[in-house]
């Protein structure tokens, strides 16, 4: 999607003046570390490397137990700061540690960046120019690449529970589709998304019973709800590991199956209630399902759909336990009905 249309150019904040520090706002980079000091080397290293002049970064070690606090403190300097965390507390936990910070040291706004992600040198000054065009926009991301292909994977989305409405596309002509269609419900996800600080002011921060995965969903949803608009760069590129459920579902392991399952049922009922949302919740299971019966080779991952689900109906959160389990009933009602439906995958 484009740049919203301004009155005259000459209202115009552009990429070329956010990389002069009289122009730039600041801006705090929140990068999660969970057993993975490569990564965040790597993904480090590409952020020191941009062309914005204002910027510093946030790492939050959300627990490793793999010494990677030791290996991240020699990072740490003037635009470095570590944040060591005793437990793991979740992307939703170690990212509110990086969305009330930026509020702390007077932020304007906070940029939410996966540390398995590689940005290039243009990529935030561009994201800040496009915020700082209209200051209803209240999150920004750019468009996300796999990182290990030339190939988008994600180019924009809409989620709107008042129209019972919540899709992603990797093709830019849908997004900008989308958007014309349905302006007022534009998706970001959490892979690179730029936070507005008034929006955390306004709406607070993530919800922390997703622990991880559908947050951004929620937090986009809860953004246009306060008023603000939720925007795609397609000037800006952010690369990064893609885990892919419908080509390589193979390859993902437990504990995503277990949270997507979980929390997209949770998203539902969490926006429309039981009664409002057990439809959609409904057609989420039975994708689910259909995601299962792929899975016949990866038992666990199975397993970790099943608990999902349940834990979704009975609207629980927190972290991932793989001890987690369907009632046995439930879930031989579940074999009977995924096998009577012919729920195969598509």
């Amino acid at each position: 999607m484009g740049h919203p249309k301004l009155a005259s150019k000459e209202q115009m904040t552009s990429s070329d003046e956010m990389t002069n520090v009289a122009y730039a706002p600041l801006v705090l980079i929140v990068m999660l570390n969970w057993n993975s000091v490569e990564e965040t080397r790597t993904a480090l290293d590409s952020v020191l490397r941009m062309s914005y002049p204002n910027f510093r970064v946030l790492i939050v070690d959300n627990g490793s137990k793999d010494g990677s606090n030791v290996a991240l403190r020699e990072l740490a300097g003037d635009r470095v700061e570590l944040l060591e965390s005793p437990t793991n507390t979740g992307y939703t936990g170690g990212c509110n540690f990086g969305l009330r910070r930026a509020l702390e040291i007077g932020a304007e706004y906070a940029w939410l960046l996966n540390n398995d992600a590689v940005t290039g040198p243009n990529t935030l000054s561009s994201l800040v120019a496009l915020a700082e065009s209209d200051e209803k926009i209240g999150l920004v991301t750019p468009r996300i690449a796999a990182l290990d292909e030339d190939r988008l994977t994600f180019a924009g989305g809409v989620v709107s529970p008042k129209r019972r409405l919540y899709n992603e596309t990797n093709d830019p002509a849908v997004a900008a589709q989308w958007e014309k269609e349905f302006p007022d419900a534009g998706l970001v996800i959490g892979t690179a998304m730029l936070v507005r600080a008034e929006v955390i002011r306004r709406i607070g921060v993530l919800d922390t019973a997703f622990f991880a995965y559908f947050e951004d969903i929620d937090y986009s949803a809860r953004s246009t709800r306060a008023g603000f608009r939720n925007v795609v760069d397609e000037k800006a590129l952010v690369r990064h590991f893609e885990k892919n459920r419908n080509t390589r579902p193979l390859e993902i392991k437990p504990h995503y199956w277990y949270y997507m399952a979980r929390n997209e049922s949770r998203f539902w009922r969490k926006h429309l209630g039981l009664p409002g949302g057990w439809k959609l919740m409904w057609h989420s299971c039975n994708g689910f399902l259909r995601h299962r019966n792929r899975l016949r080779e990866k038992p666990e991952s199975q397993r970790a759909i099943l608990a999902g689900l349940w834990h979704g109906w009975l609207n629980r959160g927190g972290e991932y336990d793989p001890a987690a389990r369907m009632p046995a009933l439930v879930a031989a009602l579940v074999e009977w009905y995924s096998q009577r439906e012919a729920l195969q995958p598509r």
